[in-house]
C-alpha cells in the first residue's frame, strides 16, 4: 500500500459493547420488558475514502444486506424501514431500521438500526 492514501479504506470493524440507557421501559408492555436499562450489542463501522461519491452509499448497502442476510438465515420475520430525514441525527445522510416480528408483543420491534454519515476530514469543504 505504499503511496496509497487510504490503505485502509473502506475498512470495516465489528465490536461488542455494553450499554447503557437512562430510560426503562414505561410498564406500557403487557408482560416483561423490552428496553432495558443495560444491554450488549454488536456494532459494525466502515471507513470510506471519497473518491468518486459512492463510497459511503455502497458500504451502507453492503452492511444492510450483511444484516438481511442474518435476519433470514436465523428464520426471522423482518422488515427494513427506510427512515425518513426528520428521524436523522447530524451528521447521517440515511438511516435504516430493521424490525422483527415480535410474538410476545403482537408486533413488530426494533432490533437494528444502519446509517449512514459523511464526516469531512481537514481540509475537506
Amino acid at each position: 500500500h505504499l503511496g496509497d492514501p487510504h490503505p485502509l479504506a473502506p475498512a470495516r470493524v465489528v465490536c461488542s459493547s455494553t450499554c447503557y440507557r437512562a430510560e426503562t421501559d414505561t410498564g406500557r408492555e403487557p408482560w416483561g420488558l423490552y428496553r432495558v436499562h443495560q444491554f450488549t450489542k454488536v456494532e459494525m463501522f466502515g471507513v470510506t475514502a471519497a473518491e468518486s461519491g459512492t463510497e459511503s452509499e455502497a458500504l451502507l448497502d453492503e452492511f444492510l444486506a450483511l444484516q438481511k442476510e442474518m435476519f433470514s438465515e436465523l428464520g426471522l420475520h423482518y422488515r427494513v424501514l427506510d427512515m425518513p430525514t426528520e428521524e436523522l441525527g447530524l451528521p447521517a445522510y440515511r438511516k435504516f431500521d430493521i424490525e422483527a416480528w415480535m410474538p410476545g408483543r403482537d408486533k413488530y420491534g426494533e432490533v437494528r438500526a444502519t446509517g449512514g454519515e459523511e464526516i469531512p476530514q481537514g481540509g475537506d469543504k
